[in-house]
């Protein structure tokens, strides 16, 4: 069992990563959370996914860390030489330097399963969804003046980005099954996406071609659609079976995820051709377990 493994339901730890300039994300709690909130809320869909296998373990080895990431991916967040992420079992928001030093609690109070977290390093805010509290909540970087900016509406929300240049925040509810999206203050909240999906996961933005990417772990597929949620498009990837975390190489034209039921990595070209397996059960190279993959980061190099 690999660090950062759901199936740890008791130490409440893990850890993953991704590359950028505004930092955005979720944990890896994010598939099984809803599952298991949808089961014990006795709804008669019961969703079987790698982080709740039945509903008897609803919140147990949901005590993860979120995945750190950075930039126009998913996880948790980078800015400013520090790191970012919220904690399930414990209900904070915590951060430390980059070398692991320096640990923070930023928000203790108040919270009951924060999610998705986003970082506007620029701006100096940070935003995070919680599913228990069910709201969308800003703070400053150091955790002071918290705010909720989206309190009605929220079954479940989860991965959460930033598009900071137009004042734009995004969110994925795989309660409704919906994405969503409102101006960083919480105002004019909007429906962009709302049928067609059965599980919408993370989210990730292109902003320069004016697209928003998906994956929902539930129907196998990585969708996409134009920032106002019209253009909605079935990539037709073929063999996935729990795509999990996406990120994207804008200036490359390549879209990476991951897949917790094949345990792969792949890519392909942001229409969806050109599908390649990166790293597998059965690939060569310098990975050559078997273990779950969750978490994906990118960095340009740059």
């Amino acid at each position: 069992m690999t660090p950062g493994d759901p199936r740890q339901a008791n130490d409440g730890n893990g850890a993953g990563a991704d590359a950028g300039g505004v930092a955005e994300g979720w944990g890896v709690d994010h598939v099984g959370l809803v599952s298991c909130l949808r089961q014990s809320n006795g709804e008669a869909s019961e969703r079987r996914t790698p982080m709740c296998p039945a509903a008897g373990r609803a919140l147990m080895g949901l005590a993860v860390l979120v995945m750190i990431s950075s930039g126009v991916g998913q996880g948790a967040a980078v800015a400013g030489g520090k790191m970012y992420w919220t904690d399930l079992r414990i209900g904070k928001i915590q951060r430390v330097n980059l070398d692991g030093t320096a640990l923070q609690d930023l928000v203790t109070t108040g919270l009951r399963f924060p999610r998705g977290i986003a970082v506007d390093d620029s701006g100096g805010k940070m935003y995070w969804t919680d599913s228990g509290t069910l709201k969308v909540q800003r703070a400053n970087l150091d955790g002071s003046q918290v705010e909720d900016l989206v309190t009605k509406g929220l079954p479940a929300p989860g991965s959460i980005t930033l598009d900071v240049a137009a004042g734009k925040m995004y969110w994925t509810d795989s309660a409704t099954d919906k994405i969503q999206r409102a101006n960083l203050d919480g105002s004019r909240v909007e429906d962009l996406v709302t049928r067609g999906l059965s599980h919408p996961g993370e989210i990730a933005l292109d902003m320069v071609r004016g697209k928003m990417y998906w994956t929902d772990p539930d129907s196998s597929k990585i969708q996409r659609a134009n920032l106002d949620g019209t253009g909605v498009e079935d990539l037709g990837i073929r063999g996935l079976r729990i795509p999990w975390a996406i990120a994207l190489d804008v200036a490359g034209g390549k879209m990476y995820w991951t897949d917790a039921g094949s345990s792969k990595i792949q890519r392909a070209n942001l229409d969806g051709t050109g599908v390649e397996d990166l790293i597998s059960r059965s690939s060569g190279g310098p990975v050559k377990d078997a273990g779950e993959r969750y978490g994906i980061a990118l960095t340009t190099g740059q």
